[in-house]
């Protein structure tokens, strides 16, 4: 049988009962783009606002940033690749249901995202335990303590177990296209790659418990606020989330070893280590989505954005300068008494006159003291403290109690 009859032959033999249907075979593949959507997105707004308070508020970038943008620049050409592997030859579909060259050409992909998905866990994993030590010891307090030598065993083990997984995995098949064309002649494989693959599920899953419950002796010995708990307990809830994507990663891995239809096994695989990669992606920038939201809020933008908005600023500011002065110096000529000359202190005395009448006598009017300091550069303040003293008095007299009486009603003189 010649090689473009293999290739158009099924994958795999058909369960009794059932015909291959290579036209529109079963799938979930609008299923599969809108899960691995929403994970994309949702990571590059964390990712976005995590870089914007670093960068753009803090002025530095450090290697957990670093470690993020690699992890999700990877991140990004996997969701990519994985669009394209919707359109051809699909998500979720079963063997039998397959060309021989289709299913070639979805291992080929799922090598090349295995690869990716084993980088980006070095990546992450140790973004994070670099995150949680700047977090739990800053200033490198506590040097000896458990959570220290914990985080530091945790970050290279996991880079040792990666960097061994990925050579094992592309050195483990002779040639090292037989990884996902097994057509070739004389091709073999040193080892299985499908238990390399339920190894690195196993450690994913492992990785993620740890790095959920290292820090929780120290956060429950803090005294927080009920909104600080509220962030801590979103960022432990997203922890969940991505140890129970692992959990069901590790389910199908092993599913995936005992069954020949690794097209289908591979897809639930594939796309839960989507989901856990974002979960991790937010579990590493959402401690910095509080300050960045706060800052936008008081639109503080990055100044490459707000230059124009800066200049604008500066003029109005030097204008309202300009008016405050005008309107201080106008105030200082007015019909307020001038102001005191600098380095003499107390009062100066002030006349009101009121206006004569019939009550005049009764009330002696006395010298009035004002106490005024101005400066005309404060601008927009209090420039003058004025201060009144008033006294009341009354006159005994004949002329004050006539006065007096007249005030009365006209039924008292009766």
């Amino acid at each position: 049988m010649s090689a473009i009859n293999i290739m158009d032959l099924p994958a795999m033999k058909p369960p009794p009962g059932m015909q291959p249907n290579f036209d529109n075979p079963p799938n979930k593949n609008a299923m599969t783009v809108a899960v691995i959507s929403v994970c994309l997105s949702l990571s590059s707004i964390a990712v976005i606002l995590r870089i914007f308070s670093r960068w753009s508020i803090l002025r530095k970038m450090e290697l957990q940033d670093c470690l993020l943008l690699a992890a999700f620049g990877i991140y990004v050409a996997i969701c990519v690749v994985s669009y394209g592997l919707a359109e051809n030859p699909g998500w979720f579909i079963h063997m039998w249901n397959l060309h021989t060259r289709d299913m070639i050409e979805f291992l080929r992909v799922s090598n090349l995202t295995t690869n990716l998905l084993v980088s980006i866990l070095l990546l992450l994993k140790t973004a994070i335990l670099v995150e949680w030590l700047r977090i739990f010891l800053p200033n490198g307090g506590g040097r000896q303590t458990l959570f220290f030598w914990l985080c530091h065993f945790v970050i290279w083990a996991n880079i040792i177990y990666c960097i061994v997984t990925l050579i094992l995995f592309n050195l483990s098949c002779v040639p090292y296209e037989y990884l996902w064309n097994r057509t070739l002649k004389g091709g073999y494989c040193r080892i299985n790659t499908v238990y390399i693959g339920l190894s690195a599920s196993c450690w994913a899953f492992a990785t993620d418990i740890i790095i959920l419950f290292i820090p929780q002796r120290i956060i429950w010995n803090l005294n927080m606020t009920r909104r600080h708990k509220l962030v801590v307990s979103v960022i432990f809830a997203l922890g969940l989330c991505a140890c129970a994507a692992s959990i069901v990663r590790l389910y199908h891995s092993v599913k995936r070893t005992q069954s020949a239809d690794q097209t289908y096994g591979l897809s639930t695989v594939q796309l839960t280590a989507v989901g856990e990669m974002a979960c991790a992606i937010l579990v590493l920038c959402v401690p910095s989505l509080p300050k960045a939201v706060s800052e936008l809020k008081q639109t503080r933008l990055p100044s490459s954005i707000t230059l124009w908005s800066s200049l604008v600023s500066v003029l109005r500011h030097r204008l309202s300068q300009k008016s405050r002065k005008k309107g201080a110096a106008s105030l200082a000529e007015s019909s307020w008494p001038s102001p005191i000359p600098a380095g003499k202190s107390g009062g100066r005395s002030v006349n009101l006159q009121v206006e004569a009448g019939s009550e005049r006598h009764l009330i002696r009017l006395k010298r009035l003291q004002s106490l005024e300091r101005y400066d005309p550069e404060l601008g927009n303040a209090i420039i003058r403290n004025t201060r009144f003293e008033v006294t009341e008095g009354f006159e005994s007299g004949h002329d004050v109690a006539t006065q007096e009486h007249k005030r009365q009603h006209p039924w008292m003189y009766e």
